[in-house]
């Protein structure tokens, strides 16, 4: 419709279209240059991860009106076996840094402290509960995500990877 508007065809009235429902998810297919291992990019906005220590995490993100988002590109690859060469496609992951934030509760003070009035110490609440005061603490943690599809040949870790009954 569009192409005949441009065109200058004034019989291209309003078309009606249907949507034949959602069509059947078709496997992504590779057309770009020849590579052993191909792979898609995708971008991700994580709320919560993983970090390398294997604690989750809360990540900040803050998406009204674009104030404050992190993306992360994730690599995966798109088949298991390597084309031109011997081997597997394995996903190799890469570190990213991305800002996450804890909260922290604050210990509720001694009874004698309380009575000895010590207010030489103020602390801080970000915010007060019926739990207590808490802090927002806001921090650089670090993860692993995948980062590229590399080939290894099927000896690789035969090889060069030391087995646990060989030590």
């Amino acid at each position: 419709m569009l192409y005949r508007a441009i065109n200058g065809d004034s019989a291209a009235g309003p078309e009606r279209r249907e949507d034949p429902g959602a069509p059947a998810p078709v496997p992504a297919r590779y057309e770009g240059p020849p590579t052993p291992c191909p792979a898609r990019v995708e971008y991700a906005t994580p709320v919560f991860a993983r970090n390398y220590q294997g604690v989750w995490r809360y990540v900040v993100q803050i998406p009204y009106e674009g104030y404050f988002t992190q993306t992360v590109e994730v690599t995966r690859c798109m088949q298991s076996r390597c084309h031109f060469l011997e081997g597997g496609c394995l996903s190799s992951p890469r570190w990213v840094s991305l800002l996450v934030a804890e909260l922290h509760q604050q210990p509720q003070p001694s009874h004698e402290e309380t009575l000895e009035g010590s207010s030489e110490k103020s602390i801080h609440c970000d915010t007060n509960t019926s739990q207590g005061c808490y802090q927002v603490r806001l921090y650089y943690d670090w993860f692993l995500v995948p980062g590229s599809c590399k080939c290894w040949r099927p000896d690789y870790f035969a090889r060069y990877v030391r087995r646990h009954h060989e030590l």
